[in-house]
Formats: structure tokens, sequence, C-alpha cells
């Protein structure tokens, strides 16, 4: 798959979309990432001039440091978004990965800017006011809302500590990660008068369901190709992320892993029946887009025989349809605040990339396409388990047993062969073809000079 820098290019400079030369000041990147913050988020490359040439920027990691802190001291209020450097036909390019913001309106030096088309500029009187409206309404969001009589005391102090952690590894946050839980929560946009939000509680709470009843995933695996007698079910509850990591284990210890020998090699390889990544994304998508307000409703995973489903209560963008994820889109998150917190931890693809990058992981498995449909007031998402090695790419006992004895480079005869193993001729020569097709052995001579010598690929 090509890189992030070469699908942002191809697509042009938009609204969403700016490019900037190694030569662009501070401030002429502040302003655009200003007039995204302020609509609906964006990527700003720095490094790649106005017709899409890549120029790449000198001392990247150093100016992409400096660049961060910039944004961080002259932003107001300080924003949320990922800086990070990218190699793109051997150019080193800064990537500036901006959600759409979740405090608007945001300034640079008191000035609210906008984002037209692929212009940055000067908000008028109107537009300010309406993204003052616009943050008002934003504050109503149910993530936003604050939990009554829960504190800090009640978040799960094991999972504050990992999420800092991560928060630093993944180098998305611009500075160091308060040590103050009450400051962390503060700065994640989790703390609202005093009080820890609900994003807050289905983040870091450490038993969510006390405070809110539907915040849980539950898996059910099915025996037969559809829903009937349940096999297994199960109530994942907790932290959201730590839950995430829980039912991707779930789901890999319930499908397991299938096996096929690479040629030239003896040892087994296993691949697991679905991609982690896909898996994952999936998920943080079904939590960070769900209707929480929906009653009774929670993220569900249902396992088949050949394929998982992912259901969230929810609803698609206005305007969006099923198949406007199987393409390029911005990210429009029902729950920005949480999506924030999976993005600082390195969990959550920006851009609309991550739906992209599923069906990718998908066709490298050799599974169908993953499928999204909406349907009575939920989203699903279909992944395809990636289908059992054919027949011919397994060794026999017999053969793994045989070729396993041998050092590498010794030689022996088909009558060896024959002899340890107890076949016939016939079947021992079909044997001993498909062991050489696999480039485990080889064949020197012809007729009754003919030897078999043991190469040394796959040895282990």
């Amino acid at each position: 798959m090509r890189s992030d820098v070469l699908h942002v290019i191809e697509n042009g400079e938009s609204e969403t979309a700016e490019f900037k030369s190694s030569r662009s000041s501070f401030e002429a990147l502040a302003r655009a990432v200003c007039g995204m913050l302020n609509q609906q988020g964006g990527v700003l490359l720095w490094g790649v001039d106005d017709t899409g040439q890549l120029t790449g920027v000198e001392d990247a990691e150093a100016q992409a440091e400096d660049l961060t802190h910039f944004l961080m001291r002259h932003m107001n209020p300080r924003p949320l978004l990922s800086v990070s450097v990218h190699e793109a036909k051997g150019k080193p390019i800064i990537m500036v990965d901006v959600p759409s913001g979740s405090d608007k309106p945001y300034s640079l030096g008191r000035q609210i800017l906008v984002r037209i088309g692929s212009r940055t500029m000067r908000a008028g009187v109107d537009e300010s006011a309406a993204l003052v409206e616009q943050s008002a309404i934003e504050l109503e969001r149910w993530e936003r809302e604050p939990m009554p009589g829960f504190a800090v005391e009640d978040c799960d102090v094991d999972e504050l500590e990992k999420a800092r952690s991560e928060i630093a590894q993944a180098g998305r946050f611009g500075i160091d990660a308060p040590a103050s839980d009450e400051e962390l929560l503060q700065r994640l946009y989790l703390w609202r008068n005093g009080q820890v939000t609900n994003a807050g509680v289905v983040l870091f709470a450490s038993q969510p369901r006390m405070w809110v009843p539907n915040v849980f995933v539950r898996v059910v695996s099915y025996a037969e190709g559809k829903a009937g007698p349940i096999a297994n079910d199960v109530i994942v509850d907790g932290p959201a992320v730590r839950s995430l990591r829980e039912v991707v284990t779930i789901i890999q210890q319930r499908t397991g892993f299938s096996g096929r020998f690479v040629k030239g090699k003896l040892k087994r390889e296993d691949r697991p029946a679905y991609s982690v990544f896909a898996l994952r994304e999936g998920l943080v998508n079904a939590i960070t887009h769900r209707s929480y307000e929906v009653i009774g409703g929670s993220v569900c995973v249902e396992i088949f025989p050949d394929r998982l489903v992912i259901r969230n209560p929810g609803r698609l963008p206005d305007g969006w349809t099923a198949q406007d994820l199987r393409r390029v889109h911005g990210s429009h998150p029902f729950n920005p605040d949480i999506a924030q917190v999976f993005l600082l931890r390195g969990l959550m693809e920006q851009l609309g990339m991550g739906t992209q990058k599923l069906m990718a992981a998908c066709k490298e498995l050799g599974a169908k396409l993953p499928v999204w449909r909406v349907e009575q007031g939920t989203v699903a998402l279909t992944i395809f388990q990636a289908p059992e090695p054919e027949a011919a790419d397994v060794l026999t006992g017999r053969q793994a047993e045989f070729v396993g004895s041998l050092m590498a480079g010794a030689e022996f005869r088909a009558a060896d062969y024959l002899s340890a193993t107890g076949m016939s001729e016939r079947q021992g020569r079909r044997d001993l073809a498909e062991l050489e097709k696999r480039g485990i052995i080889e064949r020197h001579g012809k007729g009754r000079a003919t030897v078999y010598r043991r190469t040394d690929g796959g040895r282990s």
C-alpha cells in the first residue's frame, strides 16, 4: 500500500489538505492548521510545493518537534493534533494530522481563521459567531456531559498510567503528559466544570458499567453460518482501550490460526484467521462512532465459522453511505473526545485512512474485502476469515518427518525414501516431486544415477 503522504498528494489541495514547501514559516503552517481546526479538520504536508512536488524538509525530526511546540504555544485553546515525519520517494516530509477541533473557535494571534476551499482566511463576524454557536452545540454532546458523583478516585489508576506512557511513546501530545491525573484529564478535555465527563468514564472508569450500563462489548460465537445455536457468549467490561485489547485477544483465541509451508521452507508458518490490524481498526471505529445515548445498545462482535460482524448503535454522518467508507474520506467521529484519546495513544488512524488500511490488511491475508452496512439504527462491519491453505500447500506427516531427519546437504535416493516411509513407488515419487517443487530438495542425475539432496531452506 502506498504511503499516506502520496495518497494525500494524489488528491491535491482542498479544504482538508494543504501543501507547504520547505521554505514556509511556522506562522504560515500554523495559519493553515488553525483554519482546519475551525472547519472539518484535514492534513498539512510540509515539504511539498503547491504543484505536489516533493521538496522535503531538512533536519525533519527536529523541525517537527519545534513545529509542535510552536503550535502549542500560539494556538488558543491548545489543540490536540499529531505531527509526524514520513518518508516519500526518499524525501522526509512532515505531516500534521488535524482533527476537527472540539473546542472551536481556535485562534492564532487573536485571529480566528477558517478554511474555505484550498485557502485559509480570517473569519468574518458572521463566521466567528457561527463557530461560537457551533461550539455551544458541541458542548451539549453526550460525551461532554459531566458524570454526577464520579471523581478521579473512581478512575482505574493503572489505565491512567498506561495512557500517560502510551501518549508519550506515540509522541502525539506535543508536550509531556502531565503527572497529575486531574491535569491529564483536563488536558484531554475530559474534565468540565470541576467534574469528569462521560467520555472520561468510558475511557478510564474502573467499573464503567456502574455509571453507564451500556458501556461494554459483547462477543458472541455461533456454531453455524447464520445466527443459530450460541457456542460462546461473553461480556467484556472495563476502560475502553483495555476492553478493545481484550476483545481482540478473545477473537484470536476463538478463531485460531491456519498454517502453510512456504516454498523452500520446511517449517510451518502460521497466520491468523483475521488481521489483527483489521480487528483493532474495526473495534476502534465502533467504540468512537457509536451512539452512547441509545438505551440497551452496545458494541457487539458476532463470530461465525467464516466471518465476523462488528456492530455498534449509531449512524453515518449526514449524506454518507456505506460505500463512502471504502474510499479515502475525512474523519468525523461522533465522539471526538474519545477518539482523540485513541489517536494520542497510537490506536487510531487519522484522515479516514483507517478503512483503506483495513481493506489492505484483509487483502494481504487473501480474505474477501470487508463490507459495511447501515441497518436498523446500527452500523455493521463484516470481516471475512482468511481462506485455509490449499491441501497442496501442506506437507504430509511422512514428508515432514523424513526431510526433517536430514541435515542440509544430505543426499539420498528414492529407494531410501520408500524404505523409510513404506510408500508405494508411485506415491513415493509423487512425494519427492512435491518436495522438489517446493525447493526443499534438489534432484541431481538421471535414471538409476538419480540422487536427491536436502537444501538448507527452512532449517530452524
